[in-house]
Protein backbone atom coordinates (compact mmCIF):
# COMPACT_ATOMS: atom_id res chain seq x y z
CA UNK A 1 0.00 0.00 0.00
CA UNK A 2 1.54 3.44 -1.06
CA UNK A 3 1.79 6.56 1.06
CA UNK A 4 -0.13 7.99 -1.36
CA UNK A 5 -3.68 6.81 -0.38
CA UNK A 6 -5.73 8.18 2.22
CA UNK A 7 -5.93 5.22 3.95
CA UNK A 8 -2.75 4.92 5.34
CA UNK A 9 -2.42 9.22 5.50
CA UNK A 10 -5.35 8.94 7.88
CA UNK A 11 -3.89 6.07 9.77
CA UNK A 12 -0.47 7.28 10.61
CA UNK A 13 -1.62 10.83 10.92
CA UNK A 14 -3.99 9.58 13.44
CA UNK A 15 -1.91 7.04 15.01
CA UNK A 16 1.43 9.52 15.09
CA UNK A 17 -0.75 12.15 16.89
CA UNK A 18 -2.10 9.82 19.61
CA UNK A 19 1.57 8.05 20.43
CA UNK A 20 2.90 11.88 21.07
CA UNK A 21 0.07 12.50 23.57
CA UNK A 22 0.54 9.64 25.03
CA UNK A 23 4.35 10.03 25.18
CA UNK A 24 4.11 13.88 25.98
CA UNK A 25 1.83 13.10 28.89
CA UNK A 26 4.19 11.08 30.29
CA UNK A 27 7.31 13.06 30.23
CA UNK A 28 5.54 16.16 31.14
CA UNK A 29 3.99 13.77 34.33
CA UNK A 30 8.16 12.57 34.97
CA UNK A 31 9.29 16.08 34.60
CA UNK A 32 6.69 17.32 37.37
CA UNK A 33 7.88 14.65 39.74
CA UNK A 34 11.17 15.22 39.69
CA UNK A 35 11.12 18.73 39.73
CA UNK A 36 9.15 18.87 43.09
CA UNK A 37 11.35 19.88 45.96
CA UNK A 38 8.68 18.88 48.33
CA UNK A 39 8.17 15.18 48.22
CA UNK A 40 6.01 15.07 51.36
CA UNK A 41 3.58 17.74 49.80
CA UNK A 42 3.27 16.01 46.41
CA UNK A 43 2.16 12.51 48.67
CA UNK A 44 -0.45 14.58 49.71
CA UNK A 45 -3.21 12.07 51.61
CA UNK A 46 -0.64 8.83 51.31
CA UNK A 47 2.40 11.03 53.38
CA UNK A 48 -0.64 11.81 56.19
CA UNK A 49 -0.99 7.81 55.93
CA UNK A 50 2.55 7.49 56.60
CA UNK A 51 2.45 9.99 59.61
CA UNK A 52 -0.29 7.77 61.35
CA UNK A 53 1.15 4.36 60.28
CA UNK A 54 4.85 6.15 61.96
CA UNK A 55 3.06 7.14 64.78
CA UNK A 56 0.79 3.70 65.57
CA UNK A 57 3.91 1.88 65.23
CA UNK A 58 5.79 3.89 67.80
CA UNK A 59 2.85 3.93 70.54
CA UNK A 60 2.80 -0.04 70.53
CA UNK A 61 6.37 -0.27 71.18
CA UNK A 62 6.22 2.29 73.99
CA UNK A 63 2.95 1.25 75.60
CA UNK A 64 2.85 -2.71 75.23
CA UNK A 65 6.40 -3.75 74.68
CA UNK A 66 8.92 -4.98 72.27
CA UNK A 67 7.07 -7.77 72.04
CA UNK A 68 4.26 -6.48 70.84
CA UNK A 69 5.56 -4.33 68.33
CA UNK A 70 7.30 -7.23 66.57
CA UNK A 71 4.28 -9.26 66.16
CA UNK A 72 2.69 -5.44 64.69
CA UNK A 73 5.42 -5.81 62.59
CA UNK A 74 4.80 -9.06 61.70
CA UNK A 75 1.23 -8.66 60.72
CA UNK A 76 2.46 -5.47 58.57
CA UNK A 77 4.31 -7.53 56.42
CA UNK A 78 2.11 -10.31 56.08
CA UNK A 79 -1.10 -7.82 55.45
CA UNK A 80 0.77 -5.14 53.61
CA UNK A 81 4.12 -6.44 52.77
CA UNK A 82 5.63 -3.47 54.77
CA UNK A 83 8.56 -3.60 56.76
CA UNK A 84 9.14 -1.96 60.09
CA UNK A 85 12.60 -0.78 61.93
CA UNK A 86 12.48 1.46 64.80
CA UNK A 87 15.93 2.78 66.77
CA UNK A 88 16.64 5.39 69.31
CA UNK A 89 17.18 9.45 69.27
CA UNK A 90 20.59 8.17 68.48
CA UNK A 91 19.93 6.00 65.43
CA UNK A 92 20.90 2.69 67.27
CA UNK A 93 18.60 -0.27 66.31
CA UNK A 94 15.71 -1.59 68.92
CA UNK A 95 14.79 -4.29 66.81
CA UNK A 96 17.10 -6.07 64.24
CA UNK A 97 17.03 -4.11 61.09
CA UNK A 98 15.37 -5.45 58.18
CA UNK A 99 17.95 -4.36 55.51
CA UNK A 100 20.97 -1.89 55.59
CA UNK A 101 18.93 0.82 54.20
CA UNK A 102 16.91 1.22 57.06
CA UNK A 103 19.36 2.16 59.02
CA UNK A 104 21.08 4.32 56.78
CA UNK A 105 17.70 6.23 56.69
CA UNK A 106 17.89 6.12 60.63
CA UNK A 107 21.07 7.44 61.01
CA UNK A 108 20.32 10.13 58.22
CA UNK A 109 17.47 11.14 60.45
CA UNK A 110 19.79 11.67 63.30
CA UNK A 111 21.92 14.09 61.75
CA UNK A 112 19.42 16.31 59.97
CA UNK A 113 16.12 15.68 62.11
CA UNK A 114 14.22 15.89 59.52
CA UNK A 115 12.13 13.80 57.57
CA UNK A 116 13.79 10.98 54.87
CA UNK A 117 12.66 9.01 51.99
CA UNK A 118 14.58 7.36 49.36
CA UNK A 119 13.21 5.73 46.48
CA UNK A 120 14.60 2.54 44.98
CA UNK A 121 15.03 1.95 40.75
CA UNK A 122 12.07 -0.30 41.02
CA UNK A 123 9.98 2.39 42.81
CA UNK A 124 10.25 0.83 46.32
CA UNK A 125 10.10 3.90 49.23
CA UNK A 126 12.20 3.89 52.28
CA UNK A 127 10.85 6.21 54.56
CA UNK A 128 11.24 7.54 58.50
CA UNK A 129 10.78 10.33 60.63
CA UNK A 130 11.34 10.89 64.51
CA UNK A 131 8.36 10.60 66.36
CA UNK A 132 7.80 11.47 70.39
CA UNK A 133 6.17 8.63 72.59
CA UNK A 134 3.52 9.37 75.06
CA UNK A 135 6.32 8.67 77.28
CA UNK A 136 8.26 11.74 75.92
CA UNK A 137 11.35 9.25 74.28
CA UNK A 138 12.02 10.51 70.90
CA UNK A 139 12.58 7.45 68.40
CA UNK A 140 12.87 7.29 65.06
CA UNK A 141 10.35 4.95 62.81
CA UNK A 142 11.70 3.87 59.52
CA UNK A 143 9.33 1.38 57.21
CA UNK A 144 10.58 0.08 54.06
CA UNK A 145 7.10 -0.78 51.29
CA UNK A 146 6.86 -3.56 49.21
CA UNK A 147 4.66 -1.80 45.89
CA UNK A 148 5.99 1.78 44.84
CA UNK A 149 3.52 4.62 46.90
CA UNK A 150 2.72 6.01 43.47
CA UNK A 151 3.59 5.45 39.38
CA UNK A 152 6.55 6.34 38.20
CA UNK A 153 4.81 7.73 34.93
CA UNK A 154 3.43 4.83 32.27
CA UNK A 155 6.14 1.80 32.38
CA UNK A 156 7.60 1.31 29.20
CA UNK A 157 5.12 -1.64 28.76
CA UNK A 158 2.07 0.23 29.35
CA UNK A 159 3.09 2.80 27.05
CA UNK A 160 3.54 0.48 24.17
CA UNK A 161 0.23 -1.03 24.93
CA UNK A 162 -1.30 2.36 24.85
CA UNK A 163 0.63 2.74 21.23
CA UNK A 164 -1.14 -0.15 20.10
CA UNK A 165 -4.22 0.55 21.56
CA UNK A 166 -4.28 4.05 19.66
CA UNK A 167 -3.17 2.58 16.65
CA UNK A 168 -6.17 -0.07 16.69
CA UNK A 169 -8.41 3.30 16.75
CA UNK A 170 -6.71 5.23 14.37
CA UNK A 171 -6.99 1.87 12.05
CA UNK A 172 -10.75 1.97 12.76
CA UNK A 173 -11.16 5.28 11.92
CA UNK A 174 -9.19 5.35 9.15
CA UNK A 175 -11.53 2.21 7.85
CA UNK A 176 -14.76 4.21 8.46
CA UNK A 177 -13.34 7.15 6.77
CA UNK A 178 -12.28 5.64 3.80
CA UNK A 179 -14.44 2.42 2.90
CA UNK A 180 -17.01 4.20 1.46
CA UNK A 181 -14.33 5.88 -0.84
CA UNK A 182 -13.67 3.00 -1.92
CA UNK A 183 -17.18 1.64 -2.51
CA UNK A 184 -17.49 4.77 -4.51
CA UNK A 185 -14.38 4.02 -6.86
CA UNK A 186 -15.51 0.90 -7.25
CA UNK A 187 -19.03 1.63 -8.68
CA UNK A 188 -16.96 4.58 -10.68
CA UNK A 189 -15.17 2.08 -12.01
CA UNK A 190 -17.68 -0.20 -13.20
CA UNK A 191 -20.00 2.27 -14.67
CA UNK A 192 -17.45 3.89 -16.21
CA UNK A 193 -16.71 -0.05 -18.38
CA UNK A 194 -20.24 -0.55 -19.12
CA UNK A 195 -22.25 -1.43 -16.21
CA UNK A 196 -24.96 1.30 -16.23
CA UNK A 197 -26.87 0.21 -13.77
CA UNK A 198 -23.95 0.13 -11.02
CA UNK A 199 -25.35 2.37 -8.39
CA UNK A 200 -23.38 3.78 -4.91
CA UNK A 201 -26.10 3.66 -2.35
CA UNK A 202 -27.10 -0.12 -2.26
CA UNK A 203 -23.43 -0.42 -0.42
CA UNK A 204 -23.42 2.88 2.04
CA UNK A 205 -25.97 0.90 4.04
CA UNK A 206 -27.49 3.34 6.78
CA UNK A 207 -25.09 5.68 6.86
CA UNK A 208 -25.86 9.71 6.92
CA UNK A 209 -22.69 12.11 6.53
CA UNK A 210 -21.59 13.88 3.57
CA UNK A 211 -19.55 10.58 1.72
CA UNK A 212 -23.61 9.12 1.48
CA UNK A 213 -24.34 12.24 0.35
CA UNK A 214 -21.69 12.24 -2.80
CA UNK A 215 -23.05 8.33 -3.30
CA UNK A 216 -26.66 9.58 -3.61
CA UNK A 217 -25.58 12.46 -5.81
CA UNK A 218 -23.10 9.84 -8.26
CA UNK A 219 -26.01 7.72 -8.04
CA UNK A 220 -28.31 10.47 -9.46
CA UNK A 221 -26.09 11.66 -12.24
CA UNK A 222 -25.70 7.66 -12.93
CA UNK A 223 -29.63 7.35 -13.29
CA UNK A 224 -29.63 10.43 -16.02
CA UNK A 225 -26.73 8.96 -17.70
CA UNK A 226 -28.35 5.80 -18.09
CA UNK A 227 -31.69 7.32 -19.09
CA UNK A 228 -30.51 9.13 -21.90
CA UNK A 229 -27.81 6.54 -23.30
CA UNK A 230 -30.86 4.11 -23.32
CA UNK A 231 -32.77 6.67 -25.08
CA UNK A 232 -30.25 6.95 -27.69
CA UNK A 233 -29.85 3.53 -28.09
CA UNK A 234 -33.30 3.21 -28.46
CA UNK A 235 -33.84 6.20 -31.19
CA UNK A 236 -30.72 4.48 -33.12
CA UNK A 237 -32.39 1.43 -33.53
CA UNK A 238 -35.92 2.58 -34.13
CA UNK A 239 -34.23 5.06 -36.68
CA UNK A 240 -32.22 1.95 -38.49
CA UNK A 241 -35.41 -0.20 -38.47
CA UNK A 242 -37.79 2.41 -39.82
CA UNK A 243 -34.40 3.21 -42.59
CA UNK A 244 -35.05 -0.49 -43.64
CA UNK A 245 -38.26 -0.24 -45.92
CA UNK A 246 -37.51 2.88 -47.61
CA UNK A 247 -34.13 1.76 -48.86
CA UNK A 248 -36.26 -2.02 -49.99
CA UNK A 249 -38.65 0.17 -51.68
CA UNK A 250 -35.66 3.00 -53.19
CA UNK A 251 -34.11 -0.56 -54.98
CA UNK A 252 -37.13 -1.54 -56.34
CA UNK A 253 -37.62 1.90 -57.95
CA UNK A 254 -34.20 1.82 -58.88
CA UNK A 255 -35.00 -1.40 -60.73
CA UNK A 256 -38.09 0.07 -62.25
CA UNK A 257 -36.06 3.22 -63.53
CA UNK A 258 -33.41 0.79 -65.53
CA UNK A 259 -36.05 -0.84 -67.24
CA UNK A 260 -37.83 2.30 -67.98
CA UNK A 261 -34.54 4.37 -69.18
CA UNK A 262 -33.56 1.92 -71.95
CA UNK A 263 -29.68 2.92 -70.16
CA UNK A 264 -30.11 6.38 -71.28
CA UNK A 265 -29.56 7.14 -67.36
CA UNK A 266 -27.16 4.09 -66.36
CA UNK A 267 -24.68 6.17 -65.49
CA UNK A 268 -26.90 8.01 -63.08
CA UNK A 269 -28.44 4.57 -61.58
CA UNK A 270 -25.46 3.37 -61.05
CA UNK A 271 -24.16 5.95 -58.97
CA UNK A 272 -27.42 5.74 -57.16
CA UNK A 273 -27.15 2.34 -56.88
CA UNK A 274 -23.90 2.60 -55.00
CA UNK A 275 -25.26 5.32 -52.52
CA UNK A 276 -28.07 2.92 -51.79
CA UNK A 277 -25.72 -0.16 -50.70
CA UNK A 278 -23.38 2.60 -48.97
CA UNK A 279 -26.70 3.61 -46.64
CA UNK A 280 -28.12 0.02 -46.33
CA UNK A 281 -24.61 -1.48 -45.08
CA UNK A 282 -24.58 1.42 -42.74
CA UNK A 283 -28.00 0.34 -41.54
CA UNK A 284 -27.29 -2.92 -40.82
CA UNK A 285 -24.13 -2.08 -39.03
CA UNK A 286 -26.28 0.10 -37.09
CA UNK A 287 -28.55 -2.70 -35.91
CA UNK A 288 -25.55 -4.91 -35.65
CA UNK A 289 -24.42 -2.99 -33.04
CA UNK A 290 -27.51 -1.93 -31.36
CA UNK A 291 -28.30 -5.65 -30.57
CA UNK A 292 -24.89 -6.28 -29.34
CA UNK A 293 -25.21 -3.31 -26.93
CA UNK A 294 -28.59 -4.16 -25.75
CA UNK A 295 -28.01 -7.60 -24.77
CA UNK A 296 -30.18 -9.22 -27.29
CA UNK A 297 -27.37 -10.62 -29.08
CA UNK A 298 -26.53 -14.24 -27.13
CA UNK A 299 -23.86 -16.11 -27.93
CA UNK A 300 -24.75 -19.68 -28.44
CA UNK A 301 -23.17 -22.91 -27.10
CA UNK A 302 -21.48 -23.43 -29.80
CA UNK A 303 -17.89 -24.84 -30.51
CA UNK A 304 -15.65 -22.34 -32.78
CA UNK A 305 -12.61 -23.82 -34.40
CA UNK A 306 -11.22 -20.28 -34.41
CA UNK A 307 -8.09 -20.61 -36.75
CA UNK A 308 -10.52 -22.14 -39.33
CA UNK A 309 -12.21 -19.18 -39.12
CA UNK A 310 -9.41 -16.82 -39.35
CA UNK A 311 -8.08 -18.92 -42.48
CA UNK A 312 -11.57 -17.72 -44.31
CA UNK A 313 -11.47 -13.98 -43.41
CA UNK A 314 -8.04 -14.18 -44.26
CA UNK A 315 -8.61 -15.81 -47.91
CA UNK A 316 -12.15 -13.71 -48.27
CA UNK A 317 -10.29 -10.74 -47.18
CA UNK A 318 -7.34 -11.05 -49.63
CA UNK A 319 -9.65 -11.24 -52.20
CA UNK A 320 -10.83 -8.02 -51.69
CA UNK A 321 -7.20 -6.49 -50.76
CA UNK A 322 -5.50 -7.82 -54.42
CA UNK A 323 -8.49 -5.88 -56.01
CA UNK A 324 -6.52 -2.62 -54.34
CA UNK A 325 -2.94 -3.29 -54.62
CA UNK A 326 -2.84 -5.06 -51.30
CA UNK A 327 -2.53 -8.38 -49.87
CA UNK A 328 -3.55 -10.07 -46.58
CA UNK A 329 -1.73 -13.26 -45.30
CA UNK A 330 -1.39 -15.59 -42.20
CA UNK A 331 1.80 -15.29 -41.29
CA UNK A 332 1.50 -17.95 -37.92
CA UNK A 333 -1.34 -19.93 -37.28
CA UNK A 334 -2.33 -21.97 -33.72
CA UNK A 335 -5.28 -24.79 -33.50
CA UNK A 336 -7.94 -23.34 -31.22
CA UNK A 337 -10.97 -23.10 -30.25
CA UNK A 338 -13.71 -21.62 -28.10
CA UNK A 339 -17.72 -21.78 -27.40
CA UNK A 340 -19.47 -18.97 -29.05
CA UNK A 341 -21.06 -17.81 -32.09
CA UNK A 342 -19.28 -18.73 -35.24
CA UNK A 343 -20.95 -15.71 -37.10
CA UNK A 344 -20.59 -12.92 -35.07
CA UNK A 345 -16.80 -14.13 -34.09
CA UNK A 346 -16.12 -13.53 -38.06
CA UNK A 347 -17.76 -10.31 -38.21
CA UNK A 348 -15.77 -8.75 -35.43
CA UNK A 349 -12.52 -10.60 -36.95
CA UNK A 350 -13.63 -9.77 -40.89
CA UNK A 351 -14.01 -6.27 -39.19
CA UNK A 352 -10.47 -5.56 -37.71
CA UNK A 353 -9.06 -7.25 -40.86
CA UNK A 354 -11.15 -4.84 -43.19
CA UNK A 355 -10.54 -1.85 -41.22
CA UNK A 356 -6.04 -2.60 -41.59
CA UNK A 357 -6.77 -3.05 -45.33
CA UNK A 358 -8.11 0.17 -45.49
CA UNK A 359 -5.84 2.03 -44.26
CA UNK A 360 -2.15 0.41 -45.16
CA UNK A 361 -0.21 1.15 -48.00
CA UNK A 362 -0.40 0.01 -51.44
CA UNK A 363 2.33 -3.31 -52.01
CA UNK A 364 1.86 -4.14 -48.68
CA UNK A 365 0.60 -6.87 -46.43
CA UNK A 366 -1.88 -7.00 -43.56
CA UNK A 367 -0.37 -9.40 -41.23
CA UNK A 368 -2.56 -11.91 -39.11
CA UNK A 369 -0.94 -14.29 -36.47
CA UNK A 370 -3.25 -16.62 -34.21
CA UNK A 371 -1.45 -17.58 -31.13
CA UNK A 372 -2.35 -19.53 -27.43
CA UNK A 373 -1.32 -18.64 -24.53
CA UNK A 374 -1.97 -19.67 -21.13
CA UNK A 375 -5.80 -20.55 -22.14
CA UNK A 376 -6.43 -17.81 -24.12
CA UNK A 377 -6.10 -17.44 -27.89
CA UNK A 378 -4.33 -13.93 -28.74
CA UNK A 379 -5.51 -12.81 -32.54
CA UNK A 380 -3.01 -9.97 -33.96
CA UNK A 381 -3.45 -7.84 -36.83
CA UNK A 382 -0.81 -5.55 -38.14
CA UNK A 383 -0.81 -3.03 -40.59
CA UNK A 384 1.44 -0.71 -42.59
CA UNK A 385 -0.51 2.35 -42.75
CA UNK A 386 0.21 5.60 -41.00
CA UNK A 387 -0.97 5.00 -37.32
CA UNK A 388 -3.31 6.22 -34.80
CA UNK A 389 -2.36 9.59 -32.73
CA UNK A 390 -1.83 8.40 -29.28
CA UNK A 391 -4.73 10.37 -28.16
CA UNK A 392 -6.75 8.77 -30.04
CA UNK A 393 -6.47 5.15 -29.47
CA UNK A 394 -8.12 4.63 -26.41
CA UNK A 395 -11.60 6.39 -28.51
CA UNK A 396 -11.38 4.07 -32.27
CA UNK A 397 -13.32 1.56 -30.68
CA UNK A 398 -16.79 4.10 -30.24
CA UNK A 399 -19.63 4.04 -32.41
CA UNK A 400 -19.14 6.74 -35.22
CA UNK A 401 -15.61 8.10 -34.09
CA UNK A 402 -12.98 9.69 -36.20
CA UNK A 403 -9.50 10.21 -36.10
CA UNK A 404 -9.93 13.25 -38.61
CA UNK A 405 -12.61 14.00 -41.27
CA UNK A 406 -10.46 13.56 -44.17
CA UNK A 407 -9.35 10.18 -43.15
CA UNK A 408 -13.09 8.70 -43.18
CA UNK A 409 -13.74 10.43 -46.26
CA UNK A 410 -10.79 8.48 -48.24
CA UNK A 411 -11.47 5.41 -46.53
CA UNK A 412 -15.09 4.94 -46.72
CA UNK A 413 -15.41 4.34 -43.19
CA UNK A 414 -18.17 5.46 -41.14
CA UNK A 415 -16.57 4.48 -37.63
CA UNK A 416 -18.66 1.14 -36.05
CA UNK A 417 -16.59 -1.47 -37.76
CA UNK A 418 -14.65 -1.35 -34.80
CA UNK A 419 -16.87 -0.50 -32.60
CA UNK A 420 -18.76 -3.82 -33.64
CA UNK A 421 -15.92 -5.44 -33.59
CA UNK A 422 -14.71 -4.36 -29.85
CA UNK A 423 -18.53 -5.43 -28.69
CA UNK A 424 -18.18 -8.95 -30.53
CA UNK A 425 -15.21 -10.04 -28.58
CA UNK A 426 -16.23 -8.39 -25.49
CA UNK A 427 -19.43 -10.28 -25.77
CA UNK A 428 -17.68 -13.56 -25.57
CA UNK A 429 -15.44 -12.54 -22.71
CA UNK A 430 -12.34 -11.16 -24.29
CA UNK A 431 -10.51 -7.71 -24.68
CA UNK A 432 -9.20 -6.05 -27.72
CA UNK A 433 -6.67 -3.11 -27.60
CA UNK A 434 -4.29 -1.29 -30.17
CA UNK A 435 -1.45 0.00 -30.12
CA UNK A 436 0.81 1.94 -32.87
CA UNK A 437 3.97 0.32 -34.01
CA UNK A 438 6.81 2.66 -35.90
CA UNK A 439 5.49 1.68 -39.09
CA UNK A 440 1.38 0.94 -38.56
CA UNK A 441 -1.12 -0.27 -36.23
CA UNK A 442 -1.72 -3.34 -34.32
CA UNK A 443 -4.68 -4.65 -32.69
CA UNK A 444 -4.66 -7.41 -30.51
CA UNK A 445 -8.08 -9.68 -29.88
CA UNK A 446 -7.54 -11.70 -26.66
CA UNK A 447 -10.60 -14.50 -25.92
CA UNK A 448 -10.98 -17.15 -23.85
CA UNK A 449 -10.35 -20.96 -24.78
CA UNK A 450 -12.94 -23.75 -24.96
CA UNK A 451 -11.78 -24.50 -20.96
CA UNK A 452 -12.91 -21.57 -20.12
CA UNK A 453 -16.22 -21.05 -21.63
CA UNK A 454 -18.18 -20.34 -18.13
CA UNK A 455 -16.27 -17.23 -17.90
CA UNK A 456 -17.15 -16.40 -22.06
CA UNK A 457 -20.98 -17.74 -20.93
CA UNK A 458 -21.17 -15.74 -17.56
CA UNK A 459 -20.25 -12.69 -19.41
CA UNK A 460 -22.16 -13.08 -22.33
CA UNK A 461 -25.36 -13.24 -19.98
CA UNK A 462 -24.40 -10.37 -17.35
CA UNK A 463 -21.83 -7.72 -18.82
CA UNK A 464 -23.17 -4.57 -19.83
CA UNK A 465 -21.50 -3.30 -23.46
CA UNK A 466 -19.48 -0.04 -23.15
CA UNK A 467 -20.75 2.51 -25.24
Amino acid sequence: MKFRTLFLKIFLYFWLAAALMIGSQNIIYLLTVSSDPNPERRRGAFGEALNLYAESAVQVYDSEGPGAFNEYADRSRKVAGSEIDLFDAQGHPLTAPNSDEAASVASEIHATHEHVSHMTSLGRLTWGREVVTPSGNTLIFVTRLRQPYQPRGIPPLGIAVAILAAGGVAYLLAFYLTSPLKKVSATVRAFAEGNLEARVSPSLGNRRDELADLGREFDHMAERIEGLISSQKRLLADISHELRSPLARLNVALELARRNTNGKAEAALDRIEQETERVNQLVGQLLSITRLESGAEQVPPENVVLHELVVQVVDDANFEANARGKQVKAVHLEPSSLMGSYELLRSGVENVVRNAIRYTESNTAVEVALRVRLGTAVLTVRDHGPGVPDADLQHIFEPFYRVSEARERSSGGVGLGLSIAERTVKLHGGSLRAENLPDGLLVTIELPLAGSQQTAQASANTEKMPV
